[in-house]
């Protein structure tokens, strides 16, 4: 008889207990820049998809890819979207084409393969690896699959070194190696590694150029251009089918970086420049302009040398003398309070503390502000919230908390020495007294009964019976002794004066200004919006705060 291949084998229903399971599974598949056009994200999934619907104990419950990111790590957002629904519990099988697909990284790989997927009960299969975690068959092939997931590992690795000498030869020779063309060209239809104008986008270029020699500065050049509806370079390259992703198809705000690489990239000199960046310890880093390396003359250049260097020396004396002001600033202005604290409400963003500058001199009359909205905003909604009215709100905010803790503490103290609450405490301590009787006499009727039953004076059928009621009343007893001993605390000064957040508020009760040690405290998180509206959350207030305002509105409220 001839031998069954093993990968039939794998594509077969597998005969294990969990393998009668529904698994609600999930596609993945990733494609990196330098992977061949024959591995395919849409050949990638329609193999996964086939064999799921071949598979009569999985049914395909998503489909999650990464396009153009490397197996190197898994900071990849397709995966991390599937990764969040299995942590939901909505998808319990990963099916991929194989394993590089799933990763390249074989230290990570195995952790996830190993710990973390049998943690939460996922089973994972690898359709070219013939594997399957749930398969009895593969649990003696951990070996193997830790081999292939190095080997991909020291495949990308090398993959990755060969591509960045390729791209180097290239650069050299003038051909320009990038994704997406810079705004202001395009790939030449003839050739995808040169380059040739785009006559509309270099247009804008050449006016960014012009508007900067005007003496505009990089925030009034991209609302100028915001407001005259001239598209960004993300929308524009959509518009021209370029990029394909949803988040370009609305018109957006031109970003002030965008204009800084505009005015400084020696790309609209018709050079090509390499090595702007390098890796060190897994971060990218800027590398000084003189360690670029840079091939002259590769396309026409849009913008003229001489404008170019004009714009050069300026944009270079705006930051010398910003810089200097900046460290001038670091030296001379106050503690910076909200270090960490404030951000703004509509992008998330830290707003920031700048001083102000006058005739080349910085005063002190600081101002705090989101400085991407701002910047972004084609409203131009955001305004600068001067510190001293910013500190003020703050500090009266948090006054306000703090007095709100001291009429807690007043009228918790007026509850207790209420005549309603003392008739209360003695109800209660009457019902404790009882309970704890009955609770005392218990065990005596259960000898009792046991008794009894050695005796002759009872069935055994009965004596079980009165048994399980006795241990029942015990412990319906104990619950309402519970219940009535933690209302009873309420009213002991522990109460209060262990909770933290009452703590934390009678540290600053004579507090005069607002410091960074109280904003520290008390402050999980301040908000503000354009329109200096603040919302402040605060620590503790949630899980201690409310649980003392309930049991003084319920209290107040009670009938005398």
């Amino acid at each position: 008889m001839a031998r069954k291949s093993r990968k039939t084998a794998a594509v077969e229903a597998i005969t294990v207990p969990q393998a009668k399971l529904l698994f609600r599974a999930a596609v993945y598949a990733r494609l990196s820049s330098e992977d061949r056009e024959a591995l395919s994200l849409e050949n990638q999934l329609l193999m996964v998809r086939n064999y799921i619907e071949d598979s009569p104990e999985l049914a395909l419950c998503g489909e999650y890819s990464d396009n153009g990111l490397t197996g190197t790590n898994f900071h990849r957002p397709g995966f991390e979207n599937l990764m969040e629904e299995v942590r939901r519990g909505k998808i319990n099988c990963i099916v991929v084409k194989d394993l590089s697909r799933f990763g390249r990284d074989y230290v990570e790989a195995g952790n996830f393969l190993e710990v973390i997927f049998p943690r939460l009960g996922v089973r994972f299969i690898s359709i070219g690896d013939n594997y399957d975690s749930f398969d009895p068959r593969c649990k003696s092939e951990g070996m193997s699959i830790a081999l292939k997931n190095m080997i991909n590992a020291f495949y990308a690795k090398d993959i990755s070194q060969k591509i960045r000498s390729a791209f180097a030869v290239k650069s050299a020779n003038g051909e320009f190696v990038g994704k997406v063309a810079p705004y202001g060209y395009m790939k030449s239809p003839e050739s995808k590694n040169r380059l040739v104008v785009d006559n509309d986008a270099a247009e804008v270029v050449r006016m960014i150029y012009r508007w900067k020699l005007d003496g505009m500065g990089v925030y009034q050049i991209a609302r100028r251009l915001t407001r005259e509806g001239i598209p960004n370079p993300g929308h524009y390259r959509y518009i021209k089918g370029i990029h394909k992703e949803k988040r370009y198809e609305k018109p957006q705000a031109w970003d002030t970086s965008v204009i800084k690489d505009i005015l400084e990239n020696v790309v609209y000199l018709g050079h090509i420049a390499m090595g702007k960046t390098r890796t060190v310890a897994g971060r990218q880093i800027d590398v000084p302009r003189e360690e670029w390396k840079i091939t002259e003359n590769t396309h026409p250049p849009i913008v003229r040398r001489a404008d170019f260097n004009a714009v050069s020396d300026m944009l270079r004396e705006v930051r010398e003398k910003q810089d200097a002001l900046n460290r001038h600033a670091r030296e001379e202005l106050p503690e910076y309070l909200l270090d960490g604290l404030a951000f703004c409400a509509d992008c998330g963003r830290a707003y920031r503390r700048i001083p102000n500058t006058h005739r080349d001199k910085v005063t002190y009359r600081l101002t705090y502000i989101c400085s991407y909205c701002n910047a972004n905003s084609p409203k131009y909604t955001y305004r600068h919230f001067p510190q001293d009215e910013l500190y003020s709100a703050l500090y009266t905010m948090l006054r306000n908390e703090i007095e709100l803790c001291a009429s807690i503490r007043e009228r918790m103290a007026g509850i207790k020495a209420s005549p309603v609450i003392k008739r209360h405490e003695n109800e209660r301590a009457a019902e404790i007294g009882r309970i704890q009787r009955r609770l005392d006499r218990i065990p005596v009727m259960k000898q009792k009964i046991y008794d009894d039953f050695c005796d002759g004076v009872i069935e055994e059928t009965e004596y079980r019976h009165f048994n399980r009621q006795y241990d029942g009343e015990k412990e319906a007893l104990a619950a309402q002794l519970t219940a009535i001993m933690a209302e009873a605390e309420k009213l002991e000064p522990g109460f209060i004066d262990g909770n933290p957040w009452v703590s934390v508020m009678e540290r600053f009760m004579d507090e005069k200004e607002l410091t960074r040690e109280m904003l520290l405290a008390m402050v999980e998180r301040i908000e503000i919006t354009g329109d200096r509206r603040i919302e402040v959350t605060y620590r503790f207030a949630d899980e201690y705060k409310r649980p003392l305002l309930h049991f003084i509105e319920e209290s107040e409220a009670a009938p005398a």
